[in-house]
């Protein structure tokens, strides 16, 4: 009986003719709404090295590793792939800031955006230091709160201020940067006082 029945579909199947073609993807129409922007930095492409469980066995160990690969004199070649690697893959960065005559705006940036503009700066001579971190944590997430302090030389003047809010994962191995806001305020300069 089960032969018969079998028998019966591949009959039916075989005398509707192959399936009807469907139209590529790329033919069908897009759909209303504005377009979604591809990334222009493939995951896969990037180069990410193992850093070692210090730079990245903690929260704390994670932002104190930040603070040392973005850091150094002028002239000195930052360790890109160092950097990244602090990062998770999808990590995002928000920059929020305040234009002198349009007032507060918040400026979302992909980590090799944020690189590509960066590290040419601190290549001129940049030193960011922590000057007391808080750090909230329940197992595998964090959040550290970092103000820190700029300087353009290891003992330069404090130019700039500003807090980092840093939020950190823990994939079973190490810990991950996969957010970072950050604010800066210049410093105003000092007046000596007249004689």
């Amino acid at each position: 009986m089960l032969r018969k029945l079998c028998c019966s579909a591949c009959l039916v199947l075989g005398a509707q003719g192959p399936a009807p073609s469907r139209p590529p993807v790329q033919a069908l129409p897009a759909l209303p709404g504005p377009a979604v922007p591809k990334s222009s930095t493939p995951v896969k492409e990037l180069v990410r090295v193992d850093l070692p469980a210090e730079a990245v066995g903690t929260p704390e160990s994670l932002v104190a590793s930040l603070y040392a690969f973005i850091s150094g004199p002028a002239e000195q070649k930052r360790e890109v792939e160092r950097i990244r690697s602090l990062f998770h893959p999808q990590a995002r960065l928000l920059v929020a800031a305040r234009h002198p005559e349009k007032g507060a705006f918040l400026r979302p940036l992909e980590l090799e955006a944020f690189l590509s503009f960066a590290v040419p700066q601190w290549e001129k001579g940049f030193f960011e230091r922590g000057t007391g971190d808080s750090v909230q944590k329940l197992e595998g997430l964090a959040q550290v709160w970092s103000p820190y302090e700029i300087r353009r030389s290891l003992a330069g003047p404090v130019e700039y201020t500003g807090v980092n809010a840093v939020q950190c994962a823990w994939d079973g191995k190490r810990w991950w940067i996969t957010h970072l806001a950050f604010q800066s305020a210049v410093v105003p300069a000092r007046t000596e006082p007249k004689p």
